[in-house]
């Protein structure tokens, strides 16, 4: 075949490519000669001499001209054939203008090589009637990739939109129009939800894509989104926003939170006017007429793939929501284009809870929809921001809502016992005495349990069997340990962690409370929380509605959430993560912590849950003695507390690699791959600590697997391959073979290798670690036993040891405060050139701009566990340890911060000066130098210095401007009545503005 026949051969296919692609979009696709402009919508395709080789196709909706495609080969750039559509539209236009809508050049423009589509709406930055918009982005519309054209119906309606708002013909033209009316007068917004809603439009008129709303935990973020998809239904014409959870429960919420929602100009409530659909059932599918769509992401993949999920609170379910893979595997979704769910069903999609690892697996099914995606979070991670290409809308941490009273503050109080500090020893015997005096030697018989069916296996301990606390409740579970937690806690509970509320003067107990608190017990896993729950009616002799379980596994677990928010007779529920996040239970004022949470942003959602505000004529529905919920406490028996946390994964420092799983590693040796030394090394550790708690049974069916060795021998020829010095060896012995045989151009005597030779030594390395890889490799037996072993169920029932030693004490401010600045300063001293170039800007009295941007650089360092390193938690810390002499402990602001920093940097004498003392010191010294130049000043002018340093103290700056928004000077006539007092001086007023700013400021 010629050059050029291939080559047409090849567009042709390219073509049949984007063709099929127009037709799964609704598009009647045919030639020039075959076009009859019926009703139905047509892509006409016809040949253009300006194209090389590429295809044109006009795109008609009810016999109007209003779009084209420009297809080319498969290695065209859309965005070069997209230039060919935008430079063809207007002349197109004018070829057919007795079928062109609105005699305007084409305004709905792809391009593609058939695999990838790009569109230009030119409607974003014009009018109707093809004048450019006085508000469009420079350089007129932007154009976007999508999956693929959009529907007829859909540029029909576009079509209809644009006649009806002809100023503000597209979505995106819209969204920059949006009236700036109050928002909810009735029930009259939190300033952060306001402050969310314009910060989202405002992203939303610049045409940025993805948004990200960080908004503390129970601060109302479903209500801020329920409000913003009225204002985009109504008044940008947007056609449907989907709402995505991770569980079907919050799900329930969300819906009932777009129910209740009543416009404030409206006499309809919001889901009358645009109807709401949860897609719950495992047959609920999507109407036309649907406008707000609430579901999990994976039964949104149900419907791009035809498939029918299973009915909510089946076994199958769990798939379906959190982190379920929905029949996935290890695999990304592929998405092909779906007719019951194409790209254009969304005009913007909401994603809860999106710090999710969940939404990074299931990524390719977010981006199939051409839509504006807004993410809610209240623990942002590094993947949540490299998502939303860090366009952080808005930001409200857990400290502001607590000033704010949006949520209440909390306290710690710690319980620890020896086990759980230290772990324990199950003795192979044990020795009693008699009463006569013999001793007598008991063998222990301890009992292992199924984690799953819950089947005891008991066993005679043959050996010592000593336990770390780290093993606690993976390996063994003890049961003095969790039965002295809970007893801790019940003796502790109306004397410490709720104490009486007594007269200061008197010391009369004014307030005892009897019932307990709401709580919500954290436990390790499904066993745990079932001896947790056991232990828990065994302390406190109560029935079985007094303390519940509530678990995926749970029958019904939305009732169950539901019972226990509402029914006085529950008190305490215990959890492994299934009301870890995302459920409101605003009457829980205690959380206990019996398992670890080493992820900050988990912690921090598992902490949001005690942090709901309630009136108290609720909470003593559900609480009788309960006054009000102005706290609520956390009980630490696990550490979680006090430890570093860090970034939830897979957000990792560049020094330090994730941990691969034992699984990964031996997927990696299925699939014949050659591990690096370090994975190696990673391989044989997990190895070996899994040989120690292996049983006699598992050890002899992995010699099976292995022809007769050892999982011991196995391990050490692991840790033979991934010993460095073994390597540099092997390395060194192939380099001198292989260079004494050389017999190159090289000057003699050198010392160095040649490239061939250290390629030898490389390959030889490899061959080491090949070969002790080799039965991992090869024996599919051998890795499925291993997986198995792993993944044992089995946990041991420690019922021999005797907990104790308690230590139970309320975490005061003042330990939270050392903490803090203990923290700091570790953080300092790691960041020395920072700080080193901060204190310079404050020894050479740089404009506040040059020191905020540096104080900003530092600030932008800490990362989300540390978020607490706010200036506001800074200067709180300092009040609490009384470093700061001052009774304000909250609404610190940049002043607070710069004293903090100025002390910390030993500028003031190594002591702690208040700001404003800084100030008055620095006037009082300025003043001293002015009158030893001959310059004097009027009681008047004096009066207004000191104003001046009192707008400094409050702002660290000062200017013109500042004068009049200060009330205290704008009380005194401004910055006018400033200019008028110091008129005729050596300085022009502004003059000696500017001079004030500098002296006084930073």
């Amino acid at each position: 075949m010629s050059t050029s026949g291939a080559q047409a051969n090849d567009d042709r296919n390219v073509n049949l490519r984007a063709e099929q692609t127009l037709r799964e979009a609704g598009w009647r696709v045919c030639a020039l000669q075959e076009r009859d402009l019926k009703p139905d919508a047509t892509a006409v395709r016809i040949p253009h001499p300006e194209l090389n080789g590429a295809f044109l196709y006009l795109l008609y909706t009810d016999r109007d001209l209003c779009g084209l495609v420009v297809a080319g080969s498969e290695t065209a750039d859309p965005h070069d054939l997209l230039a060919d559509a935008d430079h063809l539209a207007a002349s197109l236009a004018e070829q057919h203008q007795r079928h062109t809508w609105q005699a305007r050049a084409l305004p709905f423009r792809y391009g593609t090589n058939g695999h990838v589509w790009r569109f230009l709406n030119a409607l974003d930055a014009e009018h109707l009637n093809g004048t450019p918009a006085a508000d469009a982005p420079q350089g007129g519309a932007r154009s976007r990739y999508v999956f693929a054209p959009a529907r007829p119906t859909t540029v029909t309606r576009w079509k209809r939109q644009a006649v009806q708002r002809p100023e503000a013909p597209s979505l995106r033209a819209r969204l920059r129009r949006l009236p700036e009316v109050h928002l909810d007068p009735q029930r009259k917004l939190y300033d952060a939800q306001r402050r969310a809603i314009e910060g989202l439009e405002s992203s939303l008129a610049a045409n940025r894509q993805r948004a990200l709303i960080q908004m503390a935990t129970g601060a109302g973020k479903t209500y801020t989104v329920v409000q913003a998809s009225h204002r985009l239904l109504r008044n940008a014409g947007a056609n449907r926003v989907l709402f995505l959870v991770d569980r079907f429960n919050l799900g329930d919420q969300a819906y009932q939170e777009y129910r209740d929602f009543q416009p404030a100009d409206s006499k309809k409530p919001l889901h009358e006017e645009y109807p709401l659909k949860h897609l719950s059932g495992a047959r609920s599918g999507l109407a036309d007429s649907d406008k707000i769509v609430i579901t999990t992401i994976q039964r949104l993949w149900c419907m791009l793939t035809n498939r029918t999920p299973p009915e909510p609170g089946s076994e199958e379910a769990k798939n379906y929501e959190g982190g379920g893979r929905a029949g996935l595997g290890k695999a990304l979704p592929e998405v092909r284009y779906s007719p019951i769910l194409p790209p254009d069903s969304f005009d913007f999609i909401v994603i809860d809870e999106c710090h999710r690892s969940i939404y990074g697996a299931w990524r390719p099914v977010l981006e199939y929809f051409d839509a504006h995606v807004v993410g809610l979070t209240a623990t942002p991670i590094g993947p949540t921001f490299a998502f939303f290409e860090n366009n952080l809308v808005s930001q409200y941490t857990y400290e502001e809502a607590v000033a704010d009273e949006v949520n209440v503050d909390y306290d710690v109080y710690r319980i620890s016992t020896r086990i759980t500090r230290d772990g324990s020893k199950i003795p192979a015997v044990t020795e009693t005495q008699s009463p006569d005096g013999t001793i007598e030697k008991i063998n222990t018989v301890v009992a292992q349990v199924d984690r799953v069916t819950r089947k005891q296996h008991w066993h005679q301990q043959e050996d010592d069997d000593e336990y770390t606390a780290a093993e606690l409740n993976a390996r063994v579970e003890s049961t003095s340990q969790i039965r002295t937690v809970i007893e801790t806690f019940r003796d502790r509970l109306f004397t410490e962690i709720f104490p009486p509320e007594a007269d200061p003067d008197t010391g009369a107990i004014l307030h005892q409370r009897s019932v307990v608190p709401k709580t919500l017990i954290f436990a390790a896993t499904n066993r745990h929380a079932d001896t947790i729950v056991a232990e828990v009616k065994r302390a406190w002799d109560a029935g079985d509605r007094f303390c519940l379980k509530i678990n995926s596994e749970t029958a019904n677990p939305s009732k169950a959430i539901k019972d226990f928010r509402n029914e006085s007779e529950i008190r305490i529920a215990v959890t492994v993560d299934m009301i870890a996040t995302g459920t409101d239970i605003p009457a829980l004022e205690c959380l206990v912590f019996m398992r670890d949470v080493r992820t900050w942003s988990y912690f921090e959602q598992m902490k949001g849950r005690g942090a709901r505000i309630i009136k108290p004529e609720d909470l003593r529905r559900v609480t009788e003695d309960a006054v009000c919920k102005d706290r609520f406490v956390i009980v630490d028996t696990v550490g979680v507390t006090e430890h570093a946390m860090v970034d939830a994964r897979p957000l990792v420092q560049d020094d330090l690699r994730e941990l691969p799983s034992l699984e990964r590693l031996l997927r990696a040796c299925e699939e014949g791959a050659v591990l690096s030394v370090a994975d190696v090394s990673t391989l044989a550790g997990r190895l070996s600590r899994l040989g120690q708690r292996l049983d006699e049974q598992q050890l002899v069916r992995i010699e099976g697997c292995t022809g007769g060795r050892k999982l011991t021998e196995l391990v050490t020829d692991l840790v033979h391959a991934a010993d460095p010095d073994r390597l540099a060896r092997v390395r060194g012995a192939d380099n001198v073979g292989d260079s004494a045989s050389e017999t190159g151009d090289g000057p003699a005597g050198t010392d160095q290798a040649s490239p061939a030779a250290d390629g030898a030594a490389e390959a030889s390395a490899d061959a080491v670690l090949e070969q002790a890889l080799r039965p991992f490799i090869e024996r599919e037996a051998l890795r499925e036993a291993l997986l198995d072993a792993a993944r044992s169920r089995l946990i041991t029932i420690d019922h021999i040891s005797r907990d104790g030693d308690v230590i139970a004490e309320g975490v005061t401010d003042v330990m939270r405060a050392e903490r803090t600045v203990q923290d700091w300063r570790r953080f300092m001293a790691d960041r020395q050139d920072k700080f080193a170039a901060l204190r310079i800007a404050f020894e050479e009295r740089r404009p506040l701009s040059v020191v905020q941007a540096q104080i900003d650089e530092i600030l932008g360092l800490v990362s989300p566990p540390q978020q607490r390193w706010t200036g506001q938690e800074l200067w709180k810390a300092y009040v609490d340890l009384g470093i700061a002499r001052t009774r304000r402990r909250r609404n610190a602001g940049l002043p607070e911060l710069l004293s903090v920093l100025r002390c910390e940097l030993k500028l003031d004498d190594g002591r702690f000066r208040p700001y404003r003392d800084t100030v008055g010191l620095r006037l009082r010294e300025w003043l001293a130098r002015q009158e030893t130049a001959g310059v004097t000043f009027t009681e008047e002018q004096r009066g207004w210095l000191g104003r001046v340093a009192n707008v400094v103290a409050t702002s660290a700056a000062v200017s013109a401007d500042a004068l009049d928004q200060h009330a205290v000077c704008r009380a005194e006539g401004g910055w006018s009545r400033f200019r008028t007092v110091f008129a005729g001086e050596v300085r022009t007023p502004g003059e000696l503005i500017d001079e004030l700013d500098r002296e006084l400021g930073a």
